[in-house]
């Protein structure tokens, strides 16, 4: 046996070493490799006719060795070219960087394929992984423990162009389990790219899965999707996407922090973050009030990203105009109008006037005159009013392409590959249309704003012939020049939350914290003596009644922190709880309806509720302007309502609660919205606010007995939605319509349902507590957007209301039925 060893290394020897000695054109040149069994050639003979009969392992005539160009030409598939002797790692190879040439990736596919971006080549490697996990039955790994044989999916480039579209779609529909569907399917044959996960995580994030979509962005980090060419410009998007999702979703800006920072060290030109990263977590700082990490991100754009030109200028982290529109509404939101001013500027300096330029001045004064600043309040109006003026002689063309201009809204954005195509006009003329009318909206609501201020000014402007004795006086009973009394409406303003947006790790109590939230988002000075009013003030109304302290209702919930009785925070003495009554808004939006509301009924205490900072802020000051400081009948809650409602307000604290407008569940198919179990557990389909658990275990708890919810939704589909869910268990049981007689017959549309209907005219003032205007004031931001779109359109009819108004039923009569 070792003679025989010993014998073939020497013929291999032989059989190389000639080889070595052939001209260049005959090198590498002959018959495929013979395997290490024992046949003699007998199957080479029948196939060439002149096989060479000796019987040595694995000898081969000398008529076997033809030229290259006398042979039949080698086709690219794996059995073609095991025939011919190809090793099944080089198969793998070129098998790879076949199916990425198909895939339209050539830049991948000449980086060579074992470090392409997947695709075919995660086919591959789950081919190579199955031939691992098999029976062993030769090298060539035909058959894995099922038996059955493991081959490769090509990767067709039609098809996986369609269903990464097919994700697009599902995102732009908000259908959480089509895009999973998709995206199992890419993933389970092998095509999965960096355009895949790219669409995914943007689908996953909007229809509100971001564990999901994490999940999705580590598997695609793991396989080396995003490492280079077109896969880290791909990586870019998918990142950026999901920081969105961190801040939009999963409302924790740390997350969102960290994947930013990690951006920001990637070796890769192309894996670094842009402009429009900086800007979704800019939009991430303005919905959760942080106001340092958006100076932070700003000074790092113009210091550390402006160092590396290329990073700068090639790959877009210039800021643009959003970029200092948002810093500068941070800093308006929290009263520091001084350094707003300076950012502006700057943007002014560096981009020029741009729309929405005028929106920053005049948030600017609308946060100097709060403050009490009267002449940089006028300074402010004055540059906003001359930019707004210079906005009405742009051009819509021109509108569209400045730099910076916004958003999607902002930006013309065309597809190449569809510029031949006959629509293409259509379409141009009606992006340019929607473009005309939002920014006349912008322009109108900027108007509106530049008013507010100017109107607050004239009213408290002191005459100027007055004496100069009666001037002072007059002068030193000013508000505006006193300063508007803030105090009143920060110890009304409550931040139960932190969402990340603190690197400091926070052990106080929760009156701490809040104050420190106030301080930080708000304006409020955290060394100044109304600080220590508004702390003192949180401590005391989060401290129960001595007498009932015992109560089981009174007992602090599972987090640990007290609960807040609504009532004691608009108390004049806090030691008895008012008499007043007290309602709430869930989503307030910027507190339109509200405060017509508090200014049309002083002797009911209102409290706004919502989710967002800046519109919360913009709540804030609203009430300042409004002069509700002074009537003191206002309050806000920041955050989240069903957090708010379930862990920190006291059972039986409101009288009446109203819900004005709150958003469907879904926004093309309401029939796939899945209600959440009493667990809290949510279903596969995207989320929203008003599910039965939070109608019952949110509003139900902290709604007396007997008192009423009223729901106003413009969506007749919703309104269905929600009269069927009301009118079955567990709600029907909690509540009852509230109008009976003649009140209950007057615009009923659907219904009664378990005695529940739906109607399309407001329940009157007497019952429901509230004045609803179909138009005019009280309306919010996004109504009167809706109202403006319609008149572009031609349709000028009157947008339908539908409400529901119902009762909680008091304890003895739930438990009688």
């Amino acid at each position: 046996m070792g003679g025989q060893k010993a014998s073939s290394a020497k013929d291999k020897f032989s059989r190389w070493f000639k080889n070595k000695k052939k001209s260049p054109s005959e090198k590498n040149v002959g018959p495929p490799r013979k395997s290490k069994g024992k046949g003699k050639g007998k199957d080479q003979g029948k196939d060439k006719g002149k096989s060479g009969k000796g019987k040595g392992k694995g000898k081969v005539g000398e008529s076997e060795r033809t030229p290259h160009a006398s042979r039949p030409s080698l086709n690219l598939t794996p059995d073609d070219m095991g025939k011919a002797g190809v090793s099944d790692g080089l198969i793998h190879k070129l098998m790879a960087t076949k199916q990425r040439l198909l895939a339209g990736n050539a830049e991948a596919a000449r980086a060579g394929a074992a470090r392409a971006e997947p695709g075919a080549w995660m086919a591959a490697n789950a081919e190579k992984n199955a031939r691992k996990k098999g029976d062993g039955k030769g090298k060539t790994g035909k058959k894995g423990k099922d038996g059955k044989e493991s081959q490769f999916v090509p990767v067709v480039r039609e098809e996986l162009v369609a269903l990464n579209r097919q994700i697009a779609s599902h995102a732009q529909a908000r259908d959480l389990a089509a895009a999973r569907s998709v995206l199992q399917t890419l993933e389970s044959k092998g095509w999965a790219n960096g355009h895949t996960y790219a669409a995914a995580v943007h689908a996953l994030c909007r229809c509100g899965d971001w564990r999901s979509a994490e999940e999705a962005l580590a598997r695609a980090e793991k396989a080396g999707l995003f490492n280079r060419g077109a896969g880290a410009a791909s990586g870019l998007i998918t990142r950026t996407s999901m920081i969105r999702g961190y801040v939009e979703c999963a409302r924790d800006l740390g997350k969102a922090r960290e994947l930013l920072e990690r951006m920001e060290k990637e070796k890769v030109l192309a894996s670094k973050p842009n402009v429009r990263t900086a800007n979704t977590f800019l939009r991430g700082c303005l919905i959760l009030g942080s106001v340092n990490d958006a100076e932070t991100l700003l000074e790092r754009m113009t210091t550390v990203w402006a160092a590396q030109e290329d990073w700068y200028k090639t790959h877009g982290g210039k800021p643009d105009a959003s970029t200092y529109e948002l810093v500068v509404s941070l800093l308006c939101q929290a009263l520091r109008y001084t350094d707003a001013r300076q950012v502006a500027l700057q943007g002014i300096k560096e981009l020029g006037a741009s729309p929405g330029s005028a929106a920053m001045f005049a948030s600017i004064a609308r946060a100097a005159i709060i403050c009490g600043n009267e002449d940089a309040a006028a300074l402010n109006l004055k540059r906003a009013r001359k930019i707004l003026s210079q906005e009405a002689d742009f051009s819509e063309a021109k509108l569209s392409s400045v730099a910076g201009s916004g958003g999607k809204r902002g930006t013309q954005k065309w597809n190449r590959d569809e510029e031949k195509d006959a629509s293409v006009a259509d379409r141009k003329a009606a992006r340019a249309r929607s473009l005309e009318v939002f920014q006349s909206h912008r322009q109108r609501e900027i108007l509106s704003d530049i008013k507010e201020v100017e109107e607050f000014m004239a009213k408290h402007q002191v005459p100027s012939e007055s004496s100069k004795k009666r001037k002072k006086a007059e002068v030193a009973k000013n508000p505006l020049h006193a300063g508007i009394d803030l105090e009143n409406l920060y110890m009304r303003t409550l931040c139960f939350e932190d969402y990340g947006d603190s690197e400091e790790s926070d052990s106080s109590s929760l009156a701490a914290q809040m104050c420190r939230r106030l301080c930080q988002k708000f304006g409020l000075e955290s060394d100044g003596p109304m600080a220590q009013t508004v702390l003192q003030h949180f401590c005391t109304v989060l401290e129960p009644p001595k007498k009932k302290r015992k109560r089981d209702d009174q007992k602090k919930p599972p987090s640990g922190s007290p609960r807040l009785d609504l009532r004691r925070l608009f108390a004049s003495s806090v030691a008895k709880s008012s008499e007043s009554p007290l309602h709430l808004e869930i989503c307030s939006g910027s507190g339109e309806w509200l405060s017509s509301q508090a200014l049309r009924d002083p002797n009911t205490n209102w409290m706004a509720c919502e989710l967002r900072f800046d519109r919360s802020a913009r709540c804030f000051q609203r009430f300042a302007l409004r002069e509700l400081t002074q009537a003191a009948n206002v309050g806000i809650i920041v955050g989240d309502a069903q957090n708010a409602l379930e862990n920190h307000l006291k059972k039986g604290c409101c009288s009446k609660i109203f819900i004005n407008h709150p958003e469907p569940p879904h926004q093309t198919d309401l029939d796939k919205a899945v209600e959440l179990d009493t667990s809290g557990e949510t279903g596969t389909e995207a989320t929203h606010l008003l599910t039965l658990h939070f109608l019952q275990n949110s509003c139900a708890a902290v709604l007396q007995d007997e008192g009423l919810l009223t729901i106003c939704t413009d969506n007749l589909g919703y309104g269905e939605w929600l009269l069927n869910a009301f009118a079955s268990e567990p709600l029907s049981k909690l509540f009852q319509d509230a109008l009976k007689g003649k009140a209950g017959k007057a615009g009923r549309i659907s219904g009664p349902k378990s005695g529940i209907s739906l109607r399309n005219e407001a329940p009157p003032v007497e019952i429901c507590g509230a004045v609803y205007r179909t138009k005019g004031a009280g309306g919010s931001y996004f109504q009167r957007l809706k109202e403006s779109e319609k008149g572009s359109r031609g349709d000028g009819a009157a947008e339908e209301r539908y409400y529901l108004c119902l009762k909680k039923r008091s304890r003895l009569s739930g438990e009688a039925s």
